[in-house]
């Protein structure tokens, strides 16, 4: 199918024409419903330990974030909504939270985390959070981590969500910052020729650092902190390491970014945090993650 891209509100860039929803549940149980052993465009069927280590990483700064946040205590409550391989909920568990989530496949979760499958349950996102929204269920964290883009209907998720969460709870959304004025500038200066991001059916919305907070506002939800992450798009500007031009790159972009991180992190995950706070002031890093709660002021 050919897809074209259109602005909607607030300057989020949505693939024309949307899958309809049998569609794109197919989609996914073709794509991340995977045999054991075989590599997947989703998952790798191994990761060296400094890969690993970069997981923990960026989980643990989110929840940083979410404890700096907050003044949760006793038994958190948390549910992740594609939790994939389960490397954030288990972080999550390590601090003594009662984890759950939910996600098309088990494929991840049995590879690298079996042990949680108990707190696990898998099938359709906006099915499982309607079965909870009937049972009243509610939780202090909810997690979206590299959801958001992928759905039909970004705000409905966001309103359902906001009926399983307890009136002081937070939900961390981390999504790509695409579209952003450094991409931007790597096509206007011929270092790529198009912008390869763009990439339907996987992801149908685009967000970035500039309008993800006016869409949020909009359906009620106040952002209260934003961050990105290693700013992977800066090898774009040097042919010696553009991964996009030269394929061959890729792999070692992929590894200097996380070197860079880990070393960085050594000084301390605050430092850290604090770092990608600002850069997501100046618009870089190639993911985003904002922390959000109910704006009770807004009304629904």
């Amino acid at each position: 199918m050919d897809y074209t891209k259109k602005i909607i509100s607030h300057g989020v860039i949505q693939a024309e024409p949307l899958p309809n929803t049998e569609f794109l549940k197919d989609y996914y149980q073709n794509k991340y419903y995977q045999i054991n052993n075989v590599k997947s465009k989703t998952y790798d069927i191994t990761y060296t330990q400094n890969e690993l280590n970069h997981k923990k990483l960026e989980a643990k700064l989110s929840l940083k974030a979410i404890v700096e946040n907050t003044s949760f205590t006793g038994d958190v409550q948390l549910l992740e909504i594609g939790f994939g391989e389960g490397f954030f909920l288990e972080e999550a568990r390590q601090l003594g939270w009662s984890v759950s989530g939910t996600d098309f496949s088990k494929f991840g979760i049995e590879k690298w985390h079996p042990h949680l499958l108990p707190f696990c349950e898998f099938g359709d996102t906006f099915d499982y959070i309607q079965n909870l929204i009937k049972d009243n269920k509610k939780y202090q964290v909810c997690v979206l981590r590299n959801v958001l883009e992928h759905v039909i209907n970004p705000a409905k998720l966001i309103h359902q969500i906001k009926k399983i969460l307890t009136s002081d709870g937070v939900l961390l959304i981390s999504i790509p910052n695409d579209y952003s004025d450094l991409q931007k500038k790597a096509i206007e200066l011929g270092h790529i020729s198009q912008d390869f991001w763009f990439c339907p059916p996987d992801h149908l919305y685009y967000f970035n650092t500039d309008n993800i907070v006016p869409f949020l506002t909009a359906h009620q939800m106040k952002v209260i902190d934003i961050f990105t992450s290693f700013p992977v798009d800066f090898f774009l500007f040097h042919s010696g390491s553009n991964y996009i031009n030269s394929k061959i790159n890729g792999k070692a972009a992929h590894h200097a970014r996380i070197d860079i991180d880990l070393t960085m992190a050594k000084k301390g995950l605050s430092n850290l945090l604090n770092m990608y706070r600002s850069m997501a002031k100046c618009g870089v890093g190639r993911n985003l993650t904002v922390l959000v709660l109910i704006d009770n002021m807004l009304g629904d």
